[in-house]
């Protein structure tokens, strides 16, 4: 069964964050929280807290003063502005890692399919395990 999914659920809430470096204040008593399928941009000068705040929002950076709360089941992924890449190793290849539990997952629903036309097939056990991956993938 696909999971449904609320368009009105806060996934994530920051509040009354604040961030210093030494004595410069670049994030001061920010709250937000974002619902479910949001998209969301973050604009502003040099300086004013952009990459702070998108630290903060996913867990990279846990020095500051406030709460923040992501819900159960969902994940924030962080790719910094100018990234340390391995050498040799194709931009392809560097997504490929990223995203590997998911290719993993269709690869294994695209063995299950093919199962199926088996005729010797356990299809009650095919059937589970075509929902479960299904579940993970939702």
């Amino acid at each position: 069964m696909a999971k449904t999914y609320d368009d009105k659920k806060i996934i994530y809430s920051m509040d009354r964050v604040s961030r210093t470096y030494g004595t410069k204040t670049v994030l001061k008593d920010v709250s937000i929280s974002y619902f479910y399928g949001a998209k969301i941009g973050v604009v502003g000068e040099n300086g004013s807290g952009k990459s702070s705040l998108l630290k903060i929002l996913a867990g990279v950076d846990t020095d500051f003063v406030g709460e923040t709360h992501v819900s159960p089941g969902y994940t924030i992924g962080y790719l910094e502005q100018e990234p340390e890449l391995e050498k040799g190793k194709t931009v392809k290849e560097i997504v490929s890692e990223g995203v590997k539990e998911i290719t993993d997952l269709l690869q294994e629903f695209d063995e299950v399919n093919e199962a199926f036309g088996d005729p010797d097939a356990d299809f009650d056990k095919l059937c589970n395990r075509q929902a479960d991956i299904q579940e993970k993938l939702d």
